[in-house]
């Protein structure tokens, strides 16, 4: 078995304002125990940073990749003693934020454990900066579902430098009984106190809506908790609409359209990081 190894990584964001915490990531350094680089890579899809920023200069962010590729020729050893005459990667890395006025930022190192570096690295970059586009395209077809506004949020918490703070797919069976296959999407404990998020559809998910009115039930039995429904906004004069959303508010459910989802996550972001 191979020992297991403690690497860092960083990602590369595009953020159209420095006075703001919205970004997106578009690359990924993976460094080893040593401080040696491992594997880097630029996305080659700029439609997240169009979405996010319309007048953004893609042309200026596509020559990144050769302009990493020098950094890291740089940071290499270059005289018989395997010493780099150069400031090291990481260092360049952070002056680049100066070169590119914000727009271009390098977080904060991240540790993670493993066995395969290289294997990690392609994990890692899957998982933050792919994000499995293509099937979120699939999803999108069906405008209103609760694929549909699942992968919105998600789009969102990462944007919003969120997602990591947050636990993902979480299992109620401890809360309701043994071999409940119910699964809530997005949690969080500040303070102690369960806060849950959860997509649904008013229009299509009556059926959900109930069996999540129940599984809450059940949670606020056990411990302090609060749910977040977030939600596609639909035509409030429908039926099953109105139907949806009542069983939500009698079970003490919040609502949150999709439409004011920036200023909630806003708000949320400053209680995540205070908690």
């Amino acid at each position: 078995m191979e020992r297991m190894k403690n690497c860092e990584y960083c990602l590369v964001r595009y953020a159209p304002s420095a006075l703001r915490e919205t970004h997106v990531p578009i690359g990924l350094f993976l460094f080893d125990d040593s401080g040696q680089l491992v594997r880097h890579q630029i996305t080659q899809d700029w439609r997240p940073v169009r979405c996010l920023d319309p007048e953004a200069d893609v042309a200026l962010l596509q020559r990144l990749p050769s302009h990493f590729d020098q950094l890291v020729a740089q940071g290499r050893p270059d005289n018989s003693e395997g010493i780099a005459t150069e400031p090291s990667l990481y260092e360049q890395l952070n002056h680049l934020q100066e070169e590119f006025a914000g727009s271009v930022q390098i977080a904060a190192p991240r540790g993670v454990r493993t066995d395969n570096p290289e294997k990690e690295f392609h994990r890692l970059f899957r998982e933050h900066v792919e994000r499995l586009r293509p099937r979120r395209t699939k999803y999108l077809r069906r405008e209103g579902s609760r694929p549909w506004v699942h992968a919105l949020l998600s789009e969102a918490l990462k944007r919003h430098a969120l997602w990591d703070y947050l636990q993902k797919d979480i299992s109620v069976e401890e809360f309701t009984v043994p071999g409940d296959g119910f699964r809530i999407d997005f949690s969080y404990r500040p303070n102690g106190i369960h806060r849950y998020l959860h997509a649904l559809s008013l229009e299509r998910d009556w059926n959900q809506a109930k069996l999540l009115s129940y599984t809450f039930w059940r949670i606020r039995q056990k411990a302090e908790a609060s749910l977040t429904a977030i939600v596609a906004d639909a035509n409030p004069a429908l039926s099953t609409v109105q139907s949806c959303r009542q069983i939500l508010l009698d079970s003490q459910i919040a609502v949150q359209p999709l439409s004011e989802l920036d200023g909630f996550l806003q708000a949320l972001g400053g209680e995540m990081r205070a908690g």
